[in-house]
């Protein structure tokens, strides 16, 4: 079965009628999924942008349910929701419930007033919940359907989780009105106007998640969507690497991450797109605590590489200035350190000064425009997806949003 359209989906999907929900038990599938350090929460975007969600629903006396996932299996961030729990506490000024998989959930769903919210835990504790089944497979299992037969509505609000055909995104869509989140109707409409742009895009493509987005990357070049693919961060580096350029003690580090496997694939783009494709052309190292530009002629180098150089960063810009529309997924350098923050900065200035529509995505990269001192009202639209979007752009199946449309276009 074909992807639905951008354009299908979104005069299909609507979103949820506050004047609705109050007294009423609604489920929201939100994404607070946040880099984790040591054990620690690090509060993201997506937790902030969530929230506000959250207090609409909270402000109009519904009984809320949080449905969130944390990390994956076998990973340092695969942690319990409790601390999510304690920021959102902090944020709304008021007491939150929590429920493990373990409790009954279903007691105490029934006993929340107007007004007051639970979380339940990590939905990835639930050994089906990545199942990749459809929504009427999931609706037949007997947790779903507990939780289903306590609630009234569903509402899925993270366009970042609705590409999975898991449990807590497809499975109540079959047994509950559903309906799309302010966020998440947000970035509908956003991308519904992307798509009316007619042209090819321009992409920029970072940060150090290599295999999402090269398959994005393949597609969009070979259905003719992108006009010119900018690559910096891990991604850029790799693509060096794949032109026979030795970095010195970066390759190594990519190597022991596993990142240099996807070289292969990456080599076999390049040479079919490789007009289309533009890489660093000097990289920025750490040398006596001093930020030092390098040529890719001057490398390799024992000091590691942290970012794109001056010279890349005018080239970009000039590509991104002219684009009719530009999509930004990965920051290309190590924004968090001020040092290396140079070519992100150069990147979104570009970006925001832009005529073009111009799109940003991705959890690291909205980190950036906070970090770096933008507003989110310099940019077209700032979404809180990377992969999803991406997907979503490409003409992939997005499984949550097409469960969605169906069921609304039923009723």
């Amino acid at each position: 079965m074909p992807a639905m359209k951008i354009k299908e989906i979104v005069k299909n999907i609507k979103e949820i009628d506050f004047g609705r929900v109050e007294d009423k038990v609604v489920l929201l599938r939100v994404d607070l999924n946040s880099s984790v350090k040591d054990g620690k929460l690090i509060r993201s975007p997506r937790i902030v942008g969530h929230f506000r969600t959250i207090k609409k629903f909270i402000d109009h006396k519904a009984k809320v349910v949080v449905l969130a996932h944390q990390g994956r299996k076998g990973r340092d961030d695969f942690i319990s929701l409790e601390q999510h729990k304690a920021v959102l506490e902090q944020m709304l000024g008021q007491s939150i419930g929590f429920c493990k998989w373990d409790d009954d959930y279903v007691s105490k769903i029934k006993s929340l007033t107007p007004g007051q919210a639970l979380i339940l835990e990590n939905t990835r504790f639930l050994d089906f919940e990545t199942n990749e089944l459809s929504e009427d497979e999931h609706s037949k299992n007997p947790l779903i359907q507990r939780i289903a037969s306590v609630s009234n509505f569903f509402v899925l609000d993270a366009l970042s989780v609705s590409h999975r055909g898991h449990a807590s995104v497809v499975g109540f869509i079959p047994l509950l009105e559903s309906y799309a989140g302010p966020l998440l109707y947000e970035e509908l409409k956003a991308l519904a106007k992307l798509s009316k742009i007619k042209g090819k895009y321009t992409l920029v493509l970072g940060g150090m998640k290599p295999d999402d987005s090269i398959a994005i990357m393949e597609k969009l070049l070979v259905m003719g969507k992108a006009n010119k693919i900018l690559l910096g961060g891990g991604l850029g580096e790799m693509a060096l690497i794949a032109e026979g350029i030795k970095l010195g003690s970066k390759e190594q580090m990519l190597k022991e991450k596993g990142l240099l496997d996807f070289l292969p694939k990456l080599k076999e783009i390049m040479q079919k797109h490789e007009k289309k494709l533009l890489l660093p052309v000097d990289l920025a190292i750490e040398r006596h605590t001093l930020r030092e530009e390098l040529l890719i002629k001057d490398l390799p180098v024992n000091e590691m590489t942290f970012d794109i150089g001056e010279r890349t960063a005018e080239i970009y810009s000039r590509e991104i200035k002219k684009a009719k529309s530009v999509i930004a997924n990965g920051p290309v350098g190590k924004f968090e350190s001020e040092l290396f923050a140079f070519g992100t900065r150069k990147v979104l200035e570009a970006m925001a000064s832009s005529k073009g529509f111009s799109l940003i995505g991705g959890g690291d990269t909205v980190t950036a425009l906070g970090r770096l001192g933008f507003k989110e009202s310099e940019f077209s639209h700032v979404s809180l997806a990377g992969k999803a979007l991406l997907e979503l752009i490409s003409g992939e199946r997005l499984f949550g949003l097409e469960a969605l449309a169906k069921a609304n276009k039923r009723n």
